[in-house]
């Protein structure tokens, strides 16, 4: 357990650190995480299935302005390797998740404060017209900043496996339910979460064109996934060309004002 621990670990850092330093976005989606879990554990399937699992889950939840939203790598990470190394089910890991990557939120935040006392040694630097030294503090920082949840990581599944195996058995069949059909949920929940933030009147038409093709078309979800992206590529096509034209007028217009005003110029010269 202290080797399999020690790798997930591991994997959680170097995710993080490649999306936030590297610039790899997108890298620490539970879709590309739980696949890398999975196969990091010797269960790439569970770790496909998973990834698919939390990804709708935490689909809608992103970082806006100065809002943290809860860790949807943290939760990822911890929620496959649980259900992998314990032989828990996909509804009871994503329950696990969920609460966790929420959790995860303090230590980021305890991670934000410790990592503000450092400012000043960079303020330091700038009135002194040190750049080395900025981008060698910018570069540690950035090593620093993973290392708590990490640590934290390593010993939630390194001491907590075995007492959540433990704890799942002892259930009693009421709650075990319970947490089948809040799994079941939660995707919902996750995909209305991304709605609300995507509402727009003039594109709302293509969310009941989509829920006509799978309920009553019987359509596979990857065939309405091409199709809409069809549809996107062609609704682009469209607005890039709109925008271009209305730029090209614009600059028309702006250069027949300047020939205007520079032959007005001339004539109250001449005159």
């Amino acid at each position: 357990m202290l080797e399999k621990a020690l790798i997930v670990a591991i994997a959680y850092y170097l995710i993080y650190y490649i999306n936030q330093s590297i610039g790899l976005w997108q890298f620490n989606r539970p879709i590309i995480v739980g696949p890398i879990i999975g196969l990091l554990l010797g269960d790439l399937r569970t770790g496909i299935i998973l990834g698919g699992t939390f990804e709708s889950v935490f689909l809608g939840v992103i970082a806006v302005g100065g809002a943290i939203p809860a860790d949807a790598l943290v939760g990822s990470t911890i929620g496959t390797a649980t259900a992998i190394l314990t032989g828990a089910s996909n509804a009871k890991a994503l329950a696990i998740a969920v609460p966790v990557a929420a959790l995860a939120i303090i230590t980021l935040q305890i991670t934000y404060s410790y990592m503000a006392l450092f400012l000043p040694k960079l303020d330091n630097y700038a009135k002194k017209g040190d750049e080395k030294g900025i981008t060698r503090w910018h570069i540690g920082m950035g090593f620093m900043t993973p290392a708590l949840n990490t640590v934290a990581i390593f010993f939630a599944l390194y001491l907590g496996t075995d007492a959540i195996k433990e704890f799942l058995a002892v259930l009693p069949k009421f709650v075990s339910q319970g947490f089948i059909a809040a799994g079941k949920m939660l995707p919902a929940v996750g995909f209305a979460m991304l709605l609300n933030m995507l509402f727009k009147k003039k594109y709302f038409i293509w969310f009941f064109v989509g829920f006509a093709l799978v309920v009553y078309l019987k359509l596979p979800n990857l065939a309405v996934a091409l199709f809409a992206t069809a549809i996107a590529f062609l609704m682009y096509d469209v607005a890039s060309k709109s925008i271009s034209k209305n730029v090209e007028d614009t600059s028309q217009s702006g250069k027949t004002s300047k020939s205007e005003s520079k032959e007005q110029e001339e004539e109250d010269f001449l005159s």
